[in-house]
């Protein structure tokens, strides 16, 4: 009997130290994560980030999750400027344009972003790792991009005997502009400029006269010049609604003349340049994941909550062919499916020459001199 006791009493013995060891030393155990952060998202992400927030928390239990549509970016500049709120998005959204006009230092530096991207530097553009850095920290992770191309309508531009070839330079656009705008008797201003393709005209403009021998007087003169003179040839369109035959814009624009009902030819290609044989590739301003508030208690969750919807090129792609945005991690355009037809283009599809343009863009070098001659010249 005081056998069996004893043995009974080894027995249990070993099996408690068994458990104890399991839930100390298993690898899975150690990994799990846990807890709750709350995400604040633009309408263009919102549904990207519902799907990525869903999908997670399936294969992390523990962890909630929480998508909220920001209506407008003075609930984020609310955030950033109390960081004391008894309840406080963990993880924002905005470019670097906005997160400069409400002050970029009231952002804290993300305490993992340069561990993560250096792991993942060669999935991003370097000019996108330059609008995410601030006094080499970073103070994000690049999320979506916006790479401009010229959209030509080129069934139109048949019709005045023109096509691709002849929208080299600048000089060139307003010699053609002029020309179309005569033979159509004033109806047509050959290049929109309204609402965000006015901004991005002019962001275009200011990057094209980005270099070092100029101030930044000087370049906002250049901008405004060049801006006035497309005007008094009658070359931009400035009224919602009036004819046009060219875009300069991104994915958004692809989304737009996708879901023209009318039969129409568009094409996507390079901008024109200040002067012949300059030719280069620009991107406007991208939206970037910032984080607002983090701890040693939901600082894991964060980083690979990140990670997850930064990696998620499955997904991304389906969202980036509706054109909903443009995903800044260049993995997502090894997929083949960027080549797939695009209502209404012809030649090569907006999304192969977009993700061509995003690769190539170079740094603007001093992006201090840029965002202070943007804040002047562009209104958000």
């Amino acid at each position: 009997m005081k056998n069996k006791i004893k043995y009974a009493v080894i027995f249990f013995v070993i099996l408690g130290f068994g458990i104890i060891s399991i839930n100390l030393f298993n690898p899975q155990k150690e990994q799990q994560i846990k807890g709750h952060i709350e995400v604040l998202a633009t309408d263009k992400s919102y549904d990207f980030l519902t799907l990525c927030a869903n999908k997670f928390m399936e294969t992390n239990t523990k962890t909630t999750v929480t998508i909220t549509k920001m209506n407008n970016y003075s609930e984020l500049e609310e955030l950033m400027d109390n960081t004391s709120k008894t309840k406080l998005s963990n993880i924002g959204e905005a470019n670097r344009f906005t997160l400069e006009n409400i002050g970029m230092d009231k952002l804290k530096p993300y305490e993992n972003g340069n561990t993560l991207l250096d792991t993942y530097e060669k999935n991003f553009a370097k000019y996108r790792i330059e609008q995410v850095e601030y006094k080499g920290n970073a103070i994000g992770i690049p999320l979506t991009s916006r790479p401009l191309v010229l959209y030509l309508r080129e069934d139109m531009l048949k019709q005045y005997n023109y096509d691709r070839a002849d929208f080299n330079t600048w000089d060139d656009v307003i010699r053609v502009g002029k020309d179309i705008y005569e033979k159509s008797g004033g109806t047509i201003r050959i290049l929109n400029a309204t609402d965000q393709d006015y901004k991005d005209l002019v962001d275009l403009l200011i990057m094209q006269n980005m270099t070092n021998d100029l101030t930044e007087d000087e370049i906002i003169e250049k901008v405004n010049s060049k801006i006035d003179e497309l005007k008094n040839n009658n070359i931009i369109n400035l009224t919602n609604g009036g004819e046009f035959l060219a875009r300069i814009s991104s994915i958004n624009a692809m989304k737009e003349i996708g879901a023209i009902e009318e039969k129409c030819q568009w094409s996507a290609g390079m901008l024109p340049s200040l002067h012949a044989g300059t030719n280069k590739f620009y991107s406007a301003d991208g939206s970037n994941i910032i984080v607002l508030s983090e701890n040693a208690d939901n600082q894991r969750l964060i980083d690979k909550f990140i990670t997850y919807v930064m990696t998620n090129t499955k997904d991304g792609i389906e969202f980036v062919k509706k054109g909903d945005f443009f995903s800044s991690y260049l993995y997502t355009y090894k997929s083949t499916e960027i080549e797939n037809h695009i209502n209404n283009f012809y030649g090569a599809s907006p999304l192969v020459v977009m993700s061509n343009v995003e690769e190539k863009t170079l740094p603007i070098g001093d992006y201090d001199k840029y965002i202070k001659i943007k804040q002047k010249l562009i209104t958000e």
